[in-house]
C-alpha cells in the first residue's frame, strides 16, 4: 500500500505545484512531511523511490512510519489506516443461479437508481474537492500570512503548504532579558537560527528557517547571555 501511497502523493502535488518534474514535487513532500510531524524525511529517498516505482511498477518500497501518516495527511485521511481503508479491493458478490421474483421487479429501478448514484457522487465529489483544497501561504517580514497559489506574483521557494499552527504561533521577535525563554515546566518558548546573512533570527515556534529552510534551534541560557543579554 506505500506503493498506491507515494504514487497518489506524488500525483496530488504535480496538480498543486503545476509541474510533472519529479524532484519539484519531491521536494514538496518532503518539506510537508518535516511540516506535518517534526521529522525530517529527505527529497532524495522520496525521489528515488518514486523513480523506482515509474520503471518497476512490482519494486518493493518501505516508507518509515512518520512518512506514510504525513503522506496520508498531505491526501486528506485521517492517518495511514484510513488510508488503507478507503483503498481496500471491493467484496465481489457470490453469484446468484436464479433471481427471486421481488429481485426481477428490483431491476426494473435501475436506470434511475444509476442516475440517482452519480449525481449524489458528482455532488459529493465537488463538495470533497472544496473542502480540502489545497491552501497556500508565504513569509512576510516576521509572519506567515495565507495566499493564492500564484506563480507570477510568488515564486515556488516561497509558496507553502498552508499549517494553521504556522499562522498562528509561527512569528519572528526580537527578544530582550525580560522575555519569557521558558514556561513554568522548563520548556523552551524560543527558538534560533542563523539567516543568510549569517544574523541570528528568534521565532515562537519550532520550524524551518522561513530564509534557510534550516532547522530551529530551541534556545538555550549560553545563547541567552552571549547573544541577548549580554550586558
Amino acid at each position: 500500500m506505500h506503493k498506491k501511497l507515494l504514487i497518489k502523493a506524488f500525483k496530488k502535488a504535480g496538480e498543486d505545484i503545476k509541474t510533472e518534474s519529479v524532484s519539484p514535487r519531491a521536494q514538496l513532500l518532503s518539506d510537508f512531511i518535516l511540516e506535518d510531524s517534526k521529522a525530517p524525511y529527505g527529497e532524495r529517498i522520496l525521489r528515488d523511490n518514486y523513480n523506482k516505482l515509474t520503471h518497476d511498477s512490482e519494486a518493493e518500497i518501505r516508507l518509515k512510519k512518520h512518512a506514510e501518516t504525513a503522506l496520508s495527511h498531505y491526501l486528506g485521511y485521517t492517518d495511514y489506516l484510513d488510508f488503507i481503508d478507503k483503498h481496500k479491493p471491493p467484496i465481489r458478490p457470490t453469484p446468484l443461479h436464479q433471481e427471486s421474483a421481488p429481485l426481477k421487479a428490483k431491476r426494473t429501478y435501475g436506470p434511475k437508481l444509476l442516475v440517482l448514484f452519480l449525481l449524489l457522487l458528482v455532488i459529493g465529489t465537488l463538495a470533497y474537492r472544496y473542502t480540502t483544497r489545497q491552501r497556500w501561504m508565504i513569509w512576510e517580514e516576521d509572519h506567515y500570512v495565507e495566499v493564492n497559489f500564484d506563480v507570477e506574483k510568488h515564486s515556488l521557494n516561497q509558496l507553502k503548504i498552508y499549517k494553521e499552527e504556522r499562522i498562528k504561533l509561527f512569528k519572528k521577535v526580537t527578544p530582550a532579558c525580560d522575555y519569557l525563554f521558558f514556561d513554568k515546566l522548563g520548556n523552551v518558548r524560543l527558538w534560533y537560527g542563523k539567516n543568510k546573512e549569517k544574523d541570528l533570527d528568534y521565532f515562537t515556534s519550532l520550524g524551518l528557517h522561513p530564509e534557510t529552510g534550516k532547522t530551529l534551534k530551541p534556545i538555550t541560557s549560553y545563547m541567552i547571555h552571549k547573544h541577548i543579554c549580554t550586558d
